[in-house]
């Protein structure tokens, strides 16, 4: 199974700019990621099965006798519009703690989903930062450019990296891990 997500990844990533060039990152969120890379998966792999958010997995791949746990994580700056204007009037939320440790349970959680023969776990993590560099202490690529999992027991191996792809006044980038 590891071919087909290392696969699907890298043709997402190669999808992404054409993709970003129509709708801006501002109205994109992990579940428009997610379809991205099952339709894409569905096209190249098509006897694989695909469940979405099943038993509180994001994508559950089967196929023969290998299966594969896929976690997705999307993290950008969130901007405010005023909903009368239109405006944008700055950012909620953004990178820092809570969002590195929502990252860290999820692959705790993933890890700590039973093993058995031919089951293979991923994270799919993609973050934007701000072209301009501003606030460069909080962006996401401060916590995540260089990952290390806190937890010794937990082998997070970086599989692939994707980016990174600049649309408009963001840099997006991406990261497959492989969870064991």
């Amino acid at each position: 199974m590891d071919d087909v997500v290392r696969s699907t990844f890298s043709s997402t990533m190669a999808f992404l700019p054409g993709e970003l060039s129509r709708m801006p990152l501002s109205r994109w969120n992990e579940s428009v990621l997610r379809y991205f890379f099952c339709r894409l998966l569905s096209n190249a792999y098509p006897d694989v099965k695909q469940f979405v958010e099943c038993d509180r997995i994001d994508l559950v791949l089967h196929r023969a006798g290998e299966k594969a746990f896929v976690e997705f994580k999307f993290y950008l700056h969130p901007r405010k519009f005023d909903p009368y204007t239109g405006d944008w009037s700055g950012f909620k939320g953004g990178p820092g703690l809570r969002n590195l440790a929502e990252f860290r349970r999820a692959v705790d959680h993933l890890h700590g989903r039973n093993p058995m023969q031919g089951l293979s776990k991923y994270v799919v993590l993609v973050y934007v930062d701000p072209v301009d560099g501003s606030s460069p202490g909080n962006s996401y690529s401060v916590h995540y450019d260089d990952y290390r999992h806190s937890d010794e027991k937990i082998a997070l191996d970086l599989l692939e990296s994707g980016g990174p792809i600049e649309s408009g006044e963001d840099r997006l980038q991406a990261r497959l891990f492989a969870v064991r």
